[in-house]
């Protein structure tokens, strides 16, 4: 049995979900690029993305799946429970997220940073001005 490509996905969540896919209409589907994109991230592109594989005779139902998710076809999840979710997970909507709950760790970060680099600055400025002043 040989193992064909079924597609090709720039990370590796988008290849999990899209083999995800695959398994749930019962293909057997592997990521085999799963260990270099965990070991080498930086390199996913050069690699050309991530494969998705499915056996030789199972491709054609594999790709018309994946041709079908691009699409877009397995989007809408139906029923209420679909709505309220649409309108919860909206930008814009009912639930939006303040701005300083989105950036509250950023800025925490931001403080940090400053402090580092004006400790460090400072460093740099006391060990000059010992040099200048001993010699």
């Amino acid at each position: 049995m040989d193992r064909l490509e079924v597609a090709r996905f720039t990370t590796l969540p988008e290849a999990e979900l899209a083999a995800a896919l695959l398994k749930r209409h019962g293909i057997d589907a592997r990521v085999p690029d799963r260990d270099a994109a965990t070991n080498m991230a930086h390199l996913q592109v050069a690699f050309g993305g991530l494969r998705v594989t499915a056996p030789d005779f199972q491709i054609v139902q594999a790709r018309d799946l994946i041709a079908r998710a691009r699409r877009g076809e397995f989007g809408d999840l139906g029923g209420e429970e679909s709505e309220e979710w649409r309108l919860d997970a909206t930008p814009g909507m009912i639930g939006e997220l303040r701005e300083d709950e989105v950036y509250g760790a950023i800025g925490s970060m931001k403080t940090v940073i400053r402090y580092v680099a004006i400790t460090i600055l400072g460093l740099c400025g006391i060990g000059w001005l010992w040099q200048v002043l001993t010699f």
